[in-house]
């Protein structure tokens, strides 16, 4: 169920040190194992409606915490934006998170800081 990798969640942070212009980093505060799934047509449809694109949708253990406003980075080095967080029963006793997920236009030369 989460067995296509690890990926590692992020926040944007701004910083600056002695009146140097401000420069935007990513804070990691988590990593969590995923699993990709399948973006079906009706999802996929209704996001065009919605004038937006979702990439991927991964699914995560439901214990993660999950910012909304979040950023992923997969194990490929491929960075994402968190465009929605939806919680999902996989079983009775199995409860996860499906994230969809946006490619950067642009991937954002950010350092990665712990």
């Amino acid at each position: 169920m989460f067995d296509t990798g690890l990926l590692t969640l992020c926040l944007k942070t701004t910083a600056s040190s002695n009146g140097a212009m401000p420069v935007e980093t990513l804070s990691q505060y988590g990593r969590a194992f995923y699993g990709e799934r399948t973006v079906s047509y009706s999802r996929m449809y209704e996001a065009r409606g919605a004038d937006c694109q979702i990439d991927k949708l991964v699914r995560v253990p439901f214990d993660t915490q999950i910012r909304p406003d979040s950023y992923v980075i997969l194990e490929g080095g491929d960075e994402y934006r968190v465009d929605a967080v939806s919680p999902v029963i996989v079983r009775r006793d199995v409860r996860a998170v499906e994230l969809t997920l946006i490619r950067l236009d642009e991937l954002l030369d950010l350092e990665v800081t712990t």
